[in-house]
């Protein structure tokens, strides 16, 4: 949502100027999780049978123009028609069968609004964002998580931890944290105002893939049934998660490709300058990977793929 908030507010914000500042200034410290390993373990994992449960959760929806979604400046995109793409929020629940139950992104809180400053209500009413349940109606009568994994600290990813016990804590991939933009300044720190009165954010320690196939990939819980792999470029610490679920392997790739375009036609997002090579490294990777193991179904970062049941 962040790179389409820039539609309803960017003529705001290059008016007003701003320093660079970063997303949050919450205390952050290494996550005690993940231990790094290469991505042929991670694919020798598939041949064993799944052990974690697994469901994606549908929490909200805006629609925005396509250039939102795709790099307009970029040649590649000049085939595709302009029009509007629907984008939607989704969290995913892991139940791990000795480790319990962790969230994959925080889906939304209905009070989230009330936490932003006017500028950001304003885009986000602009664009129509419409939420179907907040995260706290969701768990009513089910289990609170024992953390949340974050794919990358945008607010439309983390905004539902205002639902949680500010004890749970959150883990995060490297950089994302204190990535600088005037943004954050100007829409009033969303993403300290969210996490306000929480324990420090966990960042994941990546080491380099032995394999080069990804920047680095962690085997989160040590058993083989959940990896984090790290895919940088939507943002500095973007992380897609590997879930070997029994019903088969779940590849949750966030906004390394939040569309159908991105994925299925390989259209890259837009991007700052200095990330589009990371971004399309990180997408590419995802992709051939899939490929690689067809036995794997991907979960988007704000669309379904065909097939797919969006609940």
């Amino acid at each position: 949502m962040r790179n389409l908030a820039h539609l309803a507010i960017a003529t705001v914000l290059l008016a007003l100027g701003g320093c660079a500042t970063p997303a949050t200034r919450h205390p952050l410290i290494a996550a005690d999780l993940g231990a790094p390993s290469s991505t042929e373990r991670m694919a020798a994992s598939l041949s064993r049978p799944g052990v974690v449960g697994f469901e994606r959760v549908r929490f909200a929806q805006w629609t925005g123009g396509r250039g939102g979604f795709i790099d307009r400046d970029d040649p590649r995109t000049a085939a595709i028609p302009e029009g509007f793409e629907t984008a939607v929020i989704y969290a995913y629940v892991i139940d791990h069968p000795t480790r319990g139950r962790y969230l994959i992104d925080a889906g939304v809180s209905r009070d989230l609004q009330a936490r932003l400053n006017p500028l950001m209500r304003k885009g986000l009413a602009d664009m129509s964002v419409r939420i179907d349940r907040g995260l706290a109606e969701w768990l009513e009568g089910r289990a609170a998580p024992r953390a949340v994994f974050l794919t990358h600290l945008h607010f439309d990813h983390v905004g539902g931890v205002l639902d949680l016990d500010p004890a749970i804590p959150i883990y995060l991939g490297p950089g994302d944290a204190r990535e600088t933009h005037a943004m954050n300044g100007l829409l009033g720190h969303p993403i300290d105002a969210i996490l306000n009165g929480r324990a420090p954010l966990r960042e994941w320690s990546f080491a380099p893939d032995p394999d080069g196939r990804f920047a680095g990939v962690l085997d989160v819980f040590g058993d083989g049934s959940v990896w984090a792999l790290h895919t940088p470029g939507h943002s500095p610490g973007s992380t897609a998660y590997l879930i070997n679920t029994v019903d088969g392997p779940k590849l949750v790739v966030g906004d390394a490709v939040h569309t159908r375009l991105g994925w299925d036609e390989a259209m890259p997002q837009p991007v700052p300058d200095r990330a589009k090579p990371d971004a399309e490294q990180s997408a590419n990777r995802l992709r051939r990977f899939a490929v690689d193991h067809p036995a794997i179904e991907v979960f988007l970062g704000h669309q379904s793929r065909a097939g797919q049941v969006d609940r």
